[in-house]
């Protein structure tokens, strides 16, 4: 089964732009003949990069206030026009799609990893149990509902967004689930991705996709100051998140990637759980090596 890693930058706080350029990648991998395609945490419409560089913590801020207004506005909902295109595409190509977007709930945003399966439906929604540092200020809490595993012809498939990836119990959720091939989304950046996308292949022996963002403080240029009063501020700001996405092979090796900075592509592998299986002849943890009869991990 041929997998694909999308990694490109948004047309940063404008949903229908960013899923229009991302249309034209996931047709391109499919037309490359993959059949599961992911791509970077909450990518439309942008990971939230001003936070950390520009005070976002100072109360009642009428510019963060009115950001937030725009970043809320310009959430993706699972019953609205870009999910069920998302649905078309799988339906019509056979194809799974799983990656990040911001869902819009109410006045809340997630950070949700979609997943929808070869038949066009949506499988699940994987909200982020917990926010890291900054991200706190914007999204709220997820849960557990999409903590699981996806069936495809070479084996489960699940995913986590960022920082959760270290999180041993959210892993864990996930090889009892028998996971095969998992799915890690981040902002970017290769400093995210070295270290855990080899060892969670190690730990699981399993495939890992590791699936990056570009960002930079030129992708800000496009916006209306009404909109995104720090525009200027962050048209300054430079390199941001300059990629890293990475694949790995259930024996650790990274087999695809990191493209080089800044640089917008797509990353492939054939994925099988034959290899999956040999690297587990020794140890599994997703089966009798994680003694569930002794150890047991509970989800509410």
């Amino acid at each position: 089964m041929k997998v694909a890693v999308i990694q490109m930058s948004p047309v940063f706080l404008d949903k229908t732009a960013t899923w229009e350029k991302l249309k034209l990648m996931i047709l391109e991998a499919i037309q490359e003949g993959a059949s599961v395609v992911t791509w970077s945490e909450t990518l439309i419409p942008g990971y939230p990069v001003w936070m950390g560089m520009t005070d976002a913590a100072r109360w009642n801020n009428p510019d963060q206030k009115r950001v937030y207004s725009t970043y809320a506005r310009e959430s993706v909902s699972l019953n609205g026009k870009i999910v069920s295109e998302m649905c078309e595409i799988s339906s019509e190509h056979g194809v799974m799609l799983m990656g990040g977007i911001l869902e819009g709930s109410g006045s809340s945003v997630y950070a949700t990893l979609l997943t929808i399966g070869f038949d066009g439906q949506i499988l699940g929604r994987h909200r982020k149990i917990k926010p890291t540092f900054d991200e706190r200020l914007l999204w709220a809490d997820g849960d557990t509902e999409g903590l699981k595993t996806y069936d495809t012809p070479e084996g489960p498939i699940g995913g986590l967004n960022c920082w959760e990836n270290w999180i041993p119990l959210a892993r864990a959720a996930l090889h009892q689930d028998g996971e095969m091939i998992h799915l890690a989304v981040w902002p970017g950046s290769h400093s995210l991705t070295k270290d855990i996308t080899k060892f969670m292949a190690l730990e699981g022996r399993s495939w890992i996709l590791s699936a990056c963002g570009v960002y930079r403080g030129e992708d800000f240029g496009h916006l209306s100051l009404e909109d995104f009063p720090l525009r200027d501020e962050m048209l300054e700001a430079g390199g941001l998140h300059s990629g890293g996405s990475l694949i790995a092979a259930p024996t650790g090796e990274i087999i695809a990637g990191p493209l080089p900075d800044y640089e917008e592509g797509i990353l492939y592998a054939e994925v099988d759980k034959r290899t999956v299986l040999e690297e587990r002849q020794n140890f599994d943890y997703s089966g009798h090596y994680s003694r569930p009869e002794l150890l047991n991990l509970k989800r509410d």
